[in-house]
């Protein structure tokens, strides 16, 4: 007697089309975040940089106007020093606000990468 060859059964998984595209859309969304979190910051540094450099001509503008062989050195010294003082306070200001940008975005991704292991999870089961 000749057998029938059995065929196993093959099932489909469970595919869901909207849940995918919803995932991406949340991660579209993150990205845009992140994006705009950024571009924020750029534009606070390169305003404080605007500002910087604007204080700077100004105070240069001071020196050559006046009679520059009547000062004395303390008083070049005393500009120098002023000079470098805003000079550390503006690149600190522009690192906290780097600083604060990438921990912003660090903080937006790893939440959505949380919730895309978990969307990924439940579209397993």
């Amino acid at each position: 007697m000749a057998t029938k060859p059995v065929t196993p059964k093959f099932t489909m998984p469970k595919f869901n089309a909207d849940a995918i595209v919803a995932m991406q859309k949340a991660n579209i969304d993150t990205f845009v975040q992140a994006q705009t979190v950024m571009l924020d910051a750029a534009q606070a540094i390169s305003k404080l940089q605007y500002g910087w450099v604007a204080d700077s001509l100004k105070a240069f503008e001071t020196v050559l106007d006046g009679n520059v062989t009547a000062k004395k050195p303390e008083e070049f010294m005393a500009d120098a020093k002023a000079a470098a003082e805003k000079a550390v306070q503006v690149a600190k200001q522009e690192f906290d606000l780097g600083v604060k940008a990438q921990n912003e975005v660090a903080d937006l991704v790893s939440k959505r990468v949380t919730a895309n292991i978990e969307e990924v999870k439940a579209l397993a089961s």
